[in-house]
């Protein structure tokens, strides 16, 4: 489970704005200073639910040929800034995973690759233009295989005038909003070892 008392929040994040400025985002992902991908975040309100879009892609090539392909696209629905359900669809250079959760009464229902789990009703998924929910504040599960994850966090200031979270353990990535708290930076350890890096696209 998610290691919540790893680090406390500091008292000035509460300052910060409860929800982010509204705005898709788009990011170029950057791996040994080489362009190697992209990852967008789209929202669009469908009544008074509000419907996050991310798709990341990431192709890096050899002399103009594809060596590797990672492909996750996943839609995630919150209604008041509360997590209502998500549908994911990951691949990894072929290889398939779904996953689906969703808030019910008293719970979160996810079906991924350890099958049908029960996660505490504020449990969310790992979103990262979702500030709030970073830090250690919630219960944070992975869209790309549906269970629980174990994190530690520290927490910092960043350079773009809002917080810098970093996270250990199953993941390692450092996440950075602006004074708005808006998502306006990434990077993150990839599976061979090397950083990825997300810069403006």
């Amino acid at each position: 489970m998610q290691r919540r008392d790893a680090i406390a929040l500091p008292a000035a994040l509460l300052a910060w704005p409860a929800r982010a400025a509204e705005g898709d985002i788009a990011f170029r992902i950057l791996r040994k200073g080489e362009a190697v991908g992209t990852h967008t975040v789209r929202f669009a309100t469908r009544g008074a639910e509000r419907v996050a879009t991310s798709d990341l892609v990431i192709a890096p090539r050899v002399f103009g040929i594809v060596v590797y392909r990672y492909e996750h696209r996943y839609e995630e629905v919150t209604e008041g800034g509360r997590f209502r359900r998500v549908t994911s669809r990951l691949n990894r250079n072929g290889r398939i995973v779904e996953v689906r959760g969703e808030r019910v009464a008293g719970a979160v229902l996810l079906d991924g690759t350890e099958g049908p789990q029960r996660l505490p009703e504020d449990a969310a998924p790992l979103s990262w233009w979702e500030m709030r929910r970073l830090g250690g504040r919630v219960p944070l599960f992975g869209t790309t295989t549906g269970r629980a994850l174990d994190l530690a966090w520290e927490t910092r200031r960043g350079a773009a005038g809002g917080p810098e979270f970093q996270c250990s353990g199953e993941v390692t990535a450092s996440v950075a909003f602006d004074a708005a708290g808006r998502w306006v930076g990434f990077s993150a350890r990839g599976d061979d070892g090397t950083d990825i890096v997300y810069a403006p696209a």
